[in-house]
C-alpha cells in the first residue's frame, strides 16, 4: 500500500483508523484495520471533503460509520479531484471490497 499503512507498521497515534465494521467502542489498532497518516489527510483536504458531502456528521476527532452506499456515493465526489486523491481513495477501496462483504459498514476512528 502507498498510502495506508497496517498497525504494524505505524509509528505514533496521529492515524485515522479504518475500522471494520461498527466499532466496538474498546478496541484500537486493530491489526486488521487500515490507517491513514493525518499529514496525508492534511495534504488532502478533498478526501475528508468528499466525506463531508455524503457524511456531513464525519467527526474527526470520534467515531464515524461509513455504509457502502455512502462510500460509493463519497467515490462520485473523489473522481473529479486530483490523482492523489483518487489513489487514496481506490487504495482503501480495495480493502473494503473484502469489508463489505461481511460488514454493512465501515468505522473511521479518528485522530
Amino acid at each position: 500500500m502507498k498510502y495506508f499503512i497496517k498497525d504494524k507498521d505505524r509509528k505514533g497515534t496521529c492515524y485515522y483508523e479504518f475500522y471494520k465494521g461498527k466499532w466496538d467502542g474498546e478496541s484500537f489498532w486493530k491489526t486488521d484495520s487500515i490507517l491513514l497518516h493525518d499529514d496525508i489527510v492534511f495534504q488532502n483536504e478533498e478526501f475528508i471533503d468528499a466525506i463531508l458531502k455524503v457524511v456531513p456528521s464525519y467527526n474527526p476527532f470520534g467515531e464515524t460509520e461509513i455504509s457502502n452506499v455512502e462510500w460509493k456515493a463519497i467515490g462520485q465526489f473523489i473522481e473529479l479531484k486530483n490523482t492523489t486523491v483518487r489513489e487514496i481513495y481506490f487504495e482503501a477501496d480495495e480493502w473494503l471490497q473484502e469489508v463489505f462483504k461481511e460488514y454493512d459498514c465501515f468505522t473511521i476512528l479518528g485522530i
